[in-house]
């Protein structure tokens, strides 16, 4: 429907990389707006595991240490499945993860919105379009903010960069 509209506005923290894309497909320019505030993002190296059962097991551990430090995590899977998966293994270590993925349509906003208190643990698929703001608590911009984990490099390099754009909201 795109190309109905004499003008078209937007704005988005992950089109950089898709300029090439709606200029071909759609014949749309973009235009870069600088943030409000400036990121303050620490981006960590990518890790590989050799198996399933190694990458829950790393990512528990991880969200045990970040949450009882204080922080509030939101780890990434790539389907639905995956995400009870790896919840069903945090429960198992004690932790207590919120899920949401496409079973949990209805509870989003409010899902999303308690995702920034201390110690939350929340698993989600896919952030396209969730579009609402995780706004963090003060003891969890002081303990360091949100910690992203994403569980795969997803297909698409900008689903990556929509979860770890959760991040930098805000400054």
């Amino acid at each position: 429907f795109f190309v109905r509209y004499l003008r078209l506005a937007g704005i988005s923290g992950t089109l950089r990389g898709s300029t090439g894309e709606l200029r071909s497909v759609y014949g749309l320019a973009s235009v870069r707006v600088a943030p409000r505030t400036p990121r303050q993002v620490a981006v960590a190296p990518t890790r590989v595991f050799a198996t399933r059962d190694e990458l829950w097991g790393a990512v528990a551990q991880r969200c045990a240490e970040l949450c009882g430090a204080g922080r509030a995590v939101l780890v990434g899977t790539e389907s639905v499945r995956q995400s009870e998966a790896l919840a069903e293994v945090l429960r198992a270590r004690g932790l207590e993860p919120v899920v949401l993925n496409a079973r949990q349509d209805r509870e989003e906003s409010r899902v999303i919105g308690a995702a920034g208190q201390p110690g939350r643990l929340t698993v989600a698929t896919s952030m396209a379009g969730r579009g609402a703001h995780i706004g963090l608590a003060l003891s969890v911009l002081a303990a360091g903010g949100l910690h992203v984990i994403l569980c795969q490099l997803n297909a698409s390099p900008r689903i990556d960069r929509q979860f770890l754009g959760r991040a930098g909201r805000q400054g």
